[in-house]
């Protein structure tokens, strides 16, 4: 999110202060203090209420914290047609940018002339409003909870709890996510987290630590081996995890010790998360699908390396092929009108050197001339 609070000053011929905005070359950082948060937010969420969104509501901030450098808000069922700049005005925004599913606004601080603080507007997935609430809340405490169940075949993001299923991971792990749940309660009762706790709320950074360790996923081997650079993130941007890695943990060496070997937990565990929601055909069904992929991706390799092309001319074969290749009674055939638009299967490799390659060799000039017809 792009830090817009600031103010405005048309004195600076468009230079920069060290974390400005690059939205406009005239505004510049000035924090919130923490008195005057709650007054910003319901005035700017009232107006997003009114008349644009069934559900608006901004993240509870960590522990601790003194100032804020924007305002975040997280809106969910829109209720009519606008646009960005509809909400601009609304709000009286000075300008804005959009960033994904998140726009940011320069709002002028009521009653200061050319003072501005940031306004974040996230919009949620539909359904996953309450989720998506406690999931940016507290700082990095998701971070936290979300390493501790990352190193047992577990993931937390803004769309859930997911298992990795292993059988897709290793070669696409982009695809190996099967949710569980995107509901709070869920979530939480499957993580062992005390729920009346979290919503009574958290007055220390102790308290937070505390509560997020109680989760029977909690392994402090998770974070000691993640003591390196690329694993905790830059400092200046997470203070909070760099503190309970650093400092807390450290100071609390009992916390987290499993004897369990975690590949025995892991496995225990994801066990039980597709029992309790459920998940076992899905988790089936997308390990079947995962190997008809690499037995087809196996099949066009072959096919490549039997076509005497090279370069931009293999390439325009290998697309007119995938464009017309189709499948008919156990044997390949060129798509025409009049026949089953079945496309080929996924093939053990004995078909594919028996049948598939060597009609390949002798059809692939017809299906490059159907592509250019």
């Amino acid at each position: 999110m792009q830090n817009l609070v600031g103010k405005s000053d048309s004195s600076k011929k468009g230079g920069r202060y060290p974390g400005s905005s690059s939205l406009s070359k005239n505004i510049f950082p000035l924090l919130l203090n923490v008195d005057s948060f709650p007054d910003l937010f319901c005035e700017t969420a009232g107006k997003l209420a009114l008349a644009y969104f069934g559900k608006v509501g901004s993240p509870i901030e960590a522990p601790d914290k003194i100032d804020h450098g924007d305002i975040d808000v997280i809106v969910g069922n829109r209720l009519c047609e606008f646009s960005t700049m509809d909400i601009a005005q609304a709000l009286g925004a000075i300008d804005h940018v959009k960033n994904g599913h998140t726009t940011s606004f320069a709002i002028q601080l009521p009653e200061k002339a050319n003072e501005f603080f940031q306004l974040d507007v996230q919009t949620c997935k539909q359904g996953f409003f309450e989720w998506e609430i406690i999931y940016n809340a507290y700082g990095d405490l998701w971070g936290i909870i979300g390493m501790s169940v990352a190193r047992l075949g577990f993931t937390i993001n803004d769309s859930g709890l997911h298992i990795r299923v292993a059988e897709i991971e290793s070669t696409h792990p982009r695809d190996c996510l099967l949710r569980l749940t995107y509901r709070p309660r869920e979530i939480m009762v499957f993580l062992g987290l005390d729920i009346d706790c979290y919503n009574f709320g958290f007055k220390t950074l102790d308290e937070l630590f505390i509560w997020a360790t109680t989760s029977r996923f909690f392994r402090r081997d998770c974070f000691e081996k993640s003591k390196e650079k690329e694993q905790m993130g830059k400092k200046a941007q997470r203070p909070m995890m760099e503190n309970f890695i650093t400092e807390w943990l450290p100071k609390n060496p009992s916390i987290g010790v499993v004897e369990e070997d975690r590949q025995s937990q892991r496995e225990r565990l994801i066990k039980e998360a597709m029992e309790t929601f459920g998940k076992q055909n899905d988790y089936e069904h997308m390990v079947v699908n995962h190997k008809q992929r690499l037995m087809k991706d196996k099949m066009w390799r072959k096919i490549v390396k039997v076509l005497p092309l090279e370069g931009k001319d293999l390439g325009e074969a290998i697309k007119a092929l995938k464009a017309f290749l189709r499948w008919e009674d156990g044997r390949p055939v060129l798509f025409v009108e009049g026949i089953p638009d079945t496309r080929v299967p996924a093939l053990e490799d004995d078909i594919v050197d028996s049948v598939v390659l060597p009609w390949v060799v002798e059809h692939w000039r017809e299906a490059l001339n159907g592509k250019k017809a």
